[in-house]
C-alpha cells in the first residue's frame, strides 16, 4: 500500500509498505478522506515543540482527521461489518490497564499519526485501527464530511468541560476547524449568542453560515470594545480561543467574565511569560484544557441534520498531489479552513 512517510523534518515522500493485517479485535479500513492538520505541518516542518517527551518519532506516518471504509475484521471483532464508513479516536489505547480502567488515560497509549512513537497515522491507503476505537458513520452523513469530526472534537469537546448552553454567550476566537467546528456543535446543542472573532473576512463567513450570531473582524474593530458592546459591558460566560497565540491570551481572560470560563484547546508551543494569571484567581474564571470524548455526540448531530461541516472544507487535493496540498496550507492562509486530501 501507499504511505506518505515523514522520513525526517522536511523530507517526505510517498512510499509502498506492507498492508497490514488486523489481529484479535482490530479491524482495517481504506482511507478514502484525511484532513492536514496544523500539527502534520509542524511534525513536517520539524517545528513542532510540545515539551519533552513529546517530540516525534521519525519516521512518522502522520495523518489523524480521518474517514474510511471497513474492509477487512479480525478474529473477534463483531460490532462493525465489512463495507461500513468510520471514524476514530485519534489515539491507541490497550483498554485494560489501570488507566484505561479508571479513565485516567492508557499507560501504554499512543497518539495517533502525531507524537511520540506514534501509532501509524491515517496518510495511507490502509489505516489498522482496535475495532473498540472506531465509530459507525451513520448513512446520512457524508463520509468526507466525518473527516471533521476531528478537529471538531478537540473544540466542543473542549466546550463540554463549561457550562456552555442556553443563555450562555460564547466567545469564539479563531477562525480554524477546531474553532469553526466547536461554534457549530455548541450552536447544535442551544448555546445562547455566538460571537466569532478573526482576522479573515471569507472566513468569518464560513463561520456565519455555521451558526455565529455576530462577526468581528480585528482587523477592522477593537475585539474588546465590540464584545463589550455585545455583552454589556460584561464579558461572555464562555470564550473559546484556539489560536495559540500568546499575544491574545490575555485579551481572551479579560474578555471572559467573572466567574467565567476561559476553554484553551489549541497548542502554544513555548513556555507563556507575562501571563496575568491575577487575572484569572481574582476573577475566578475557570481555565479549561484538554477535551471530553464527545465523536459520538458529534455524529449525533450530524445524522439528524442539527449541524453540518461541509462549508469547512475549502480546498481538496487527490493523495497523488498530498505534497501540493501540504504546500497550500501556507499559500491559502488567508482563505483555506480546511485542505482534504482524498484517496
Amino acid at each position: 500500500m501507499k504511505v506518505f512517510l515523514v522520513k525526517e523534518p522536511g523530507k517526505a515522500e510517498i512510499v509502498e509498505m506492507e498492508r497490514p493485517v488486523p489481529g484479535p479485535g482490530f479491524m482495517l479500513a481504506k482511507v478514502l478522506h484525511c484532513g492536514i492538520c496544523g500539527t502534520d505541518v509542524s511534525i513536517l516542518n520539524g517545528t513542532l515543540s510540545l515539551g519533552k517527551g513529546n517530540e516525534p518519532v521519525y519516521p512518522v506516518r502522520i495523518g489523524h482527521e480521518w474517514s474510511g471504509e471497513v474492509v477487512e475484521l479480525g478474529p473477534g471483532a463483531k460490532r462493525l461489518n465489512i463495507g461500513d464508513r468510520v471514524v476514530s479516536e485519534t489515539g491507541y489505547s490497550c483498554g485494560v490497564c489501570e488507566g484505561c480502567i479508571t479513565g485516567e488515560g492508557c499507560l501504554e497509549g499512543r497518539a495517533l499519526g502525531t507524537i511520540g512513537n506514534c501509532w501509524p497515522g491515517a496518510f495511507a491507503e490502509y489505516i489498522l485501527m482496535p475495532e473498540r476505537l472506531t465509530y459507525r458513520i451513520p448513512d446520512t452523513v457524508p463520509t468526507d464530511t466525518a473527516a471533521l469530526i476531528e478537529p471538531a472534537s478537540i473544540g466542543f469537546g473542549n466546550l463540554c468541560r463549561t457550562p456552555i448552553g442556553p443563555g450562555k454567550i460564547l466567545l469564539v476566537v479563531g477562525t480554524g476547524p477546531i474553532s469553526l467546528g466547536g461554534l457549530a456543535c455548541a450552536k447544535g446543542i442551544g448555546s445562547g449568542k455566538i460571537l466569532l472573532a478573526g482576522r479573515k473576512d471569507s472566513k468569518l463567513a464560513i463561520g456565519k453560515k455555521l451558526g455565529a450570531d455576530v462577526l468581528i473582524n480585528m482587523e477592522k474593530e477593537d475585539l474588546r470594545k465590540a464584545v463589550m458592546r455585545e455583552t454589556g459591558g460584561r464579558g461572555a460566560h464562555v470564550v473559546l480561543d484556539t489560536t495559540g497565540a500568546v499575544e491574545l491570551l490575555n485579551l481572551s481572560v479579560a474578555l471572559t467574565r467573572s466567574g467565567g470560563h476561559l476553554a484553551i484547546p489549541g497548542f502554544y508551543e513555548q513556555v507563556v511569560n507575562n501571563f496575568a494569571i491575577d487575572n484569572i484567581i481574582v476573577r475566578g474564571i475557570t481555565l479549561t484544557g484538554g477535551s471530553s470524548p464527545v465523536i459520538h455526540r458529534i455524529l449525533d448531530l450530524l445524522a439528524r441534520g442539527i449541524i453540518d461541516f461541509k462549508p469547512m472544507i475549502t480546498d481538496r487535493y487527490p493523495f497523488a498531489k498530498i505534497k501540493e496540498a501540504f504546500a497550500a496550507v501556507k499559500e491559502k492562509n488567508d482563505t483555506r479552513v480546511k485542505i482534504i486530501v482524498d484517496f
